[in-house]
């Protein structure tokens, strides 16, 4: 999933489409209309200020991606850096109290409330060895914390107020602090 230029409008496009989704609308139900109802959600605010974050850091524009970020700590208490990967389809129910400051995040990813994605220790250069790795369609439950340079693989689900300091493959159920493995 790297990220050369930024495909600003098919990544707000994916992540219009996954709130709807899990609202009950059928896709072919989402056009003009639909689409800017979902727009003038608060839900879809914290996304767009992040999209706009990510996309101006990768067009280089000094200062912008982190007055987006910025605007988006005040307003929804989102806090993430313009540095992070984030695929398609991002559904954070309960933007507030959240860190983001994983590597990557792959598609589909959802994210509840108060969860912390980051390094172990104090880490302000944003150092990929220190960071975590979130693949396509992980889970975090509210509270969870994910630390250090670990990978959660595709479908990983991670339990309400658990602390992953260790990778985990596919398809894992992980609970507990720390977090172990309770099923597949």
């Amino acid at each position: 999933m790297a990220e050369k230029t930024p495909q600003l409008f098919s990544l707000l496009r994916a992540d219009l489409l996954r709130q709807s989704l899990l609202q009950g609308h059928k896709v072919e139900n989402l056009g003009f209309v639909r689409a800017l109802k979902g727009c003038l959600q608060p839900r879809f605010h914290p996304f767009l200020l992040c999209r706009l974050s990510r996309a101006s850091y990768l067009l280089g524009i000094p200062f912008l991606p982190f007055a987006f970020s910025y605007l988006n700590l005040v307003l929804f208490g989102l806090q993430i850096t313009p540095k992070c990967e984030i695929g398609g389809g991002l559904f954070l129910p309960h933007p507030v109290g959240t860190v983001l400051g994983a590597w990557r995040i792959g598609q589909n990813a959802t994210i509840f409330q108060q969860v912390t994605l980051g390094a172990k220790h104090l880490d302000m250069a944003f150092t990929p060895e220190l960071l975590p790795e979130i693949f396509d369609n992980v889970t975090i439950g509210a509270g969870a914390k994910v630390l250090g340079k670990v990978k959660l693989g595709d479908h990983v689900v991670v339990g309400a107020n658990s602390v992953v300091t260790q990778s985990f493959e596919a398809y894992s159920i992980v609970v507990g602090i720390p977090a172990r493995k309770v099923a597949s």
